[in-house]
């Protein structure tokens, strides 16, 4: 659908044609899982029972339903799955049959609704703006792909309230709110996209509220005194995450992400220097070799990664993800393709059981996954992890694929067919093999008849072996990595593409540690006490069959490791080490 306000600033990637790009491989498998083993089972009158019975058992219950149609009309793009339709079709409608007249849109009783209540501590409402904000994530998400107008109806509704609160009656979205205000400013993404879609006036005015309450102060009186979270100077000022407001990474991601939607639409570079010092600042020193971020769920100090049970909450990697995703349609530059790869490959599927579809909370590099192990503590038995994981995972085909400044472009390579549209013109790039577990294959072109355009091809920074040929001509990176191939194609001309997959050993970025980890192409590899204790493979209840084996010394004597992808580690909730120390970088 056509919005109302168009980009003011240059989109330099534009994804694929999703509903005709079909995948298949490893990547093609988790995100069935996804949909099979998650979407397709998760308890829905489970996550509307907060809303239908006010007030909800945990104060962020509300937060699921929003998430859940977000991952769903993503899945649903990509597989036009008829079965999503009908699952998100009755949420939305028994979502909005709960909106009250005024339209309050939350899960609190009447006299707590957007903290108006006189509670202290843990029992302080302080999370309804956040349910709010991601009911409108998902109900704004659903209308783009149905136009089912009841959608934009209520999402206007519950924001013209939020509006009347803390615009117009300028009451603090920071009292309102935990982690210095960070989780009730957050709401700025869905405002922004409101914005974008209805052209008012008014969600713009709003979007520029919550970006000023950033510097209010908050009453002394109360036990939420700070001086203002001031995020976004504290950002311009010296870009460092880990001296920003309270240093909570899901929540300040969160308010980076709605920063990037505003940009696009009102652009003040102050918003694109401060997101580009963040994501800098995390890549440099707080990312972990997973591509995640967080331990304990915050931002750590420089160079500090500690491997343990608390690393890489699942809300953070899926927000890192949407973030570093603005920052490639923006720039259109090559780190933030390699760093999307980084996180799909490792992080992402890591947090999610291949065998169940549950979702771990954290993913250790040392440890075991607790799958559903924070969910079944909660009543409703879900988690915020739970519920975001799978959205990370829906959101893949968004950005593997694509125009790179109006050229097709292949970013990631994953195994089968992918629909650029370009310049009135179609061009479908069929990919074949399955990348990573070879880094020997064809890209076919497919197009109606002969037809001269360039394609992009992004050579992974950790591939400097890359090469692409085609008819005896060979094409290796330049210094920015991407190779552009332009010649008149005709239909059914190949590419072949050899990308060196050597294990490599690469140092623990934590600089207290000495550590190796053990990296193929872009995935991390890990063992397991469950291929241990096999001597291999496990021959049931097991997903996957890709194994390695190497040999190195390690304390000065030769040691075998059998290694699996971390992704696919710790699957029988067993432990698993991605890091080992005593070896030798080469």
């Amino acid at each position: 659908m056509k919005p109302a306000v168009e980009a003011k600033v240059n989109i330099a990637f534009e994804p694929a044609n999703l509903q005709d790009t079909a995948y298949k491989g490893w990547i093609a498998d988790r995100m069935q899982i996804n949909v099979e083993k998650r979407l397709l089972q998760l308890d829905l009158d489970m996550i509307l029972e907060p809303f239908i019975h006010r007030p909800g058992k945990q104060w962020w219950a509300g937060e699921h339903v929003g998430k859940y149609l977000h991952a769903a009309t993503h899945a649903w793009w990509f597989t036009g799955d008829d079965r999503l339709m009908e699952r998100m079709d009755s949420v939305v409608k028994r979502l909005i049959e709960t909106q009250l007249p005024n339209g309050y849109l939350g899960t609190y009783k009447e006299e707590d609704q957007f903290g108006q209540g006189d509670g202290l501590g843990w029992n302080f409402p302080v999370w309804d703006v956040w349910t709010h904000k991601y009911n409108l994530i998902g109900l704004l998400t659903y209308y783009q792909a149905t136009e089912y107008q009841p959608a934009l109806d209520a999402s206007r509704r519950a924001t013209d309230l939020m509006y009347d609160l803390y615009v117009a009656q300028n009451k603090s979205l920071r009292l309102a709110s935990a982690h210095m205000g960070m989780a009730a400013t957050s709401v700025l993404e869905p405002i922004a996209m409101l914005y974008r879609i209805t052209g008012e006036p008014r969600y713009l005015k709003f979007c520029h509220r919550i970006v000023d309450s950033w510097e209010d102060e908050s009453d002394p009186e109360t036990w939420m005194y700070d001086d203002g979270c001031h995020l976004l100077n504290s950002l311009l000022a010296d870009g460092n995450v880990y001296k920003a407001a309270n240093r909570k990474a899901y929540e300040m991601l969160s308010n980076l992400v709605g920063l990037l939607e505003l940009y696009r639409l009102d652009p003040d570079e102050r918003f694109f220097t401060a997101c580009k010092k963040a994501w800098d600042d995390i890549v440099n020193k707080r990312l972990y070799i997973t591509g995640t971020a967080s331990y304990h769920e915050q931002f750590t100090p420089d160079n500090r990664m500690p491997p343990g049970q608390a690393l890489g909450e699942g809300c953070v990697t899926v927000t890192w993800l949407q973030l570093t995703r603005h920052l490639l349609e923006l720039t259109g530059e090559v780190q933030y393709a390699d760093e999307l790869e980084r996180t799909i490959y490792n992080a992402l599927p890591a947090a999610q059981s291949p065998l169940t579809g549950e979702v771990t909370y954290f993913s250790p590099l040392i440890g075991k996954k607790y799958y559903n192990g924070h969910d079944e503590k909660m009543d409703p038995a879900i988690s915020c992890c739970s519920s975001s994981i799978p959205r990370g995972i829906a959101m893949i085909p968004t950005f593997a694929s694509g125009t790179l400044n109006g050229i097709p472009a292949l970013l990631q390579y994953i195994p089968g067919k992918h629909v650029l549209n370009f310049d009135q013109q179609t061009v479908t790039l069929n990919v074949t093999e399955d990348f990573p577990q070879t880094g020997d294959f064809e890209i076919e072109v497919e197009i109606d008849e002969l037809a001269q355009f360039p394609i992009i091809l992004r050579a992974p920074d950790w591939a400097p072996g890359f090469e692409a040929s085609i008819e005896g001509t060979t094409y290796t990176p330049t210094d920015f990595r991407l190779i552009e191939i332009d010649r008149t194609w005709s239909p059914g001309d190949k590419i072949q593409v050899r990308i060196p997959l050597e294990i490599r050993r690469v140092p623990d970025p934590d600089k207290t540690s000495d550590a190796v980890a053990f990296v193929r192409g872009p995935q991390v590899l890990a063992t397991d006490t469950s291929i241990d204790a096999e001597g291999g493979i496990p021959e049931s209840d097991w997903w996957g069959d890709t194994l390695h084996t190497l040999v190195v010394k390690q304390n000065g004597s030769d040691t075998e490791f059998k290694l699996i992808a971390f992704a696919d580690a710790g699957q029988h909730k067993e432990e698993y080490a991605a890091l080992h120390k005593g070896i030798k970088l080469k």
